[in-house]
């Protein structure tokens, strides 16, 4: 039994999106060999009673509020104060969002009390938390490779003052995210083609540099998805029903939603007018967000919100859309729904990262006029959709159940617990 620290940026509780499943799985699966602790930030005073959720598997749980939740003069100084800061450091504020003076105070105490032997950290945009972990190993839980997500929006865009503000984004991003790549001494990535991303370019790196490649472990780290989503049943009698689940606050999410309320519903009403479609998803708020839920309503399409019950969500549609036109990582949504037996269609950014077949666990079309052919059959030909989703739930048995994922995992935590333990910051490692 090992001591590990896991550090999350924000709480993870109630488990309504992917990267909070993530986070939630990895602690059970420690829990079940390491004394965890768990270190996060809380958006909001309430969240405090949720806490024993988290602890319900079997880790300690250290979660205080972010300095600029305490009250809206706080805010307004972390805004005066980090925007600027932002700006002259030439980093994302969101950077120095989620390594504040307050959690990294947290983080410099358990590495004193706790002493962990591994400390994990979630997401890259929190690489300035590393130089506060001086005991034992570290590692990094990259959920994608985000300069690729940022790559991918700039080869969609067509406005040109988008397409330069993406540039120099990316340019910026895809040399910081690389240089937090550096600081650790191992890396986990959610997909295959994520951790071969990370390989290359720190092989890369250290090339250009004429030294040994840091880190010195880039491992696959899968995505198991919970026991409850393979017990969900499936509608007795499929009625046209398409569902679309994100969330919101990425932007990538909202513009598949654009793409499928603009330009890909309307060519499926025009031959299916009984279809329907339900949105659901969480972190909707005011601005770009709103308007979508105005498009909506003006497509006749339902808006649900944020849905604590995918359950209910799953039960109540017979085919998932993901038309993403730019992301990364692993599309947690489209496991889920194949562990539930809901057929998916999804481009093939989308589906990118899962080694599944095209027609055989999912269909993959990219382009309005083909993704609308695409649910247009599916929903003419219920049977064999219905055998799509059958195929998947089995295929997510095999590969992403958490029985079947967790010794996996749990090797790859041992290799990072295996490496060279030096203390002190990364400048004083050998």
């Amino acid at each position: 039994m090992a001591r590990i620290l896991v550090v999350k940026h924000l709480f993870p509780y109630p488990p309504i999106q992917g990267t909070r499943r993530v986070s939630l799985a990895l602690l059970a699966d420690l829990a079940t060999r390491h004394e965890v602790v768990f270190l996060c930030q809380r958006e909001r005073r309430d969240e405090q009673a949720l806490i024993p959720h988290i602890e319900r598997l079997g880790v300690r749980v250290v979660a205080p509020l972010m300095p600029n939740h305490r009250s809206p003069v706080a805010r307004a100084l972390y805004k005066a104060w980090n925007l600027p800061l932002s700006k002259w450091r030439d980093i994302p504020a969101v950077c120095l969002y989620w390594s504040n003076r307050a959690l990294r105070s947290h983080l410099e105490r358990l590495q004193r009390e706790f002493a962990p032997e591994l400390t994990i950290l979630e997401s890259w945009e929190t690489f300035l938390l590393r130089s506060s972990v001086h005991r034992g190993r570290s590692a990094l839980l990259a959920h994608d490779v985000g300069y690729q997500i940022v790559e991918r929006a700039l080869h969609a865009a067509s406005d040109p003052g988008a397409r330069a503000r993406l540039h120099k984004r990316l340019e910026r991003e895809r040399q910081l995210e690389r240089e937090a790549w550096t600081r650790f001494d191992a890396v986990f990535a959610l997909t295959e083609a994520d951790r071969d991303t990370i390989a290359r370019d720190l092989e890369r790196l250290a090339g250009a540099r004429g030294v040994s490649a840091r880190p010195a472990l880039v491992r696959h780290l899968p995505v198991p998805v919970a026991e409850e989503f393979f017990r969900y049943g499936r509608p007795d009698a499929p009625s046209m029903r398409i569902g679309f689940l994100g969330t919101f606050r990425a932007d990538f999410n909202r513009d598949a939603l654009a793409h499928l309320l603009d330009d890909i519903w309307p060519r499926v009403r025009e031959r299916l007018p009984q279809a329907t479609l339900t949105i659901a998803g969480n972190g909707a708020g005011k601005g770009s967000t709103a308007a979508l839920r105005e498009a909506a309503s003006s497509r006749d399409a339902r808006w649900l919100g944020s849905v604590e019950d995918l359950a209910s969500f799953f039960e109540a549609i017979d085919l998932l859309v993901v038309p993403l036109r730019f992301g990364g990582g692993v599309r947690i949504r489209i496991l889920e729904a194949f562990a539930a037996g809901v057929p998916v269609i999804a481009t093939p950014v989308a589906a990118a990262g899962l080694p599944v077949e095209p027609g055989q666990h999912l269909l993959i079309a990219e382009g309005a006029e083909l993704l609308a052919e695409q649910i247009v059959r599916a929903l003419e030909h219920p049977g064999e959709t219905a055998k799509l989703g059958s195929e998947a739930r089995e295929w997510c048995r095999r590969h992403h159940s958490a029985e079947s994922l967790r010794p996996g995992r749990l090797a790859v935590i041992d290799e990072a617990l295996s490496l060279p333990s030096a203390d002190g910051p990364p400048g004083n490692r050998t």
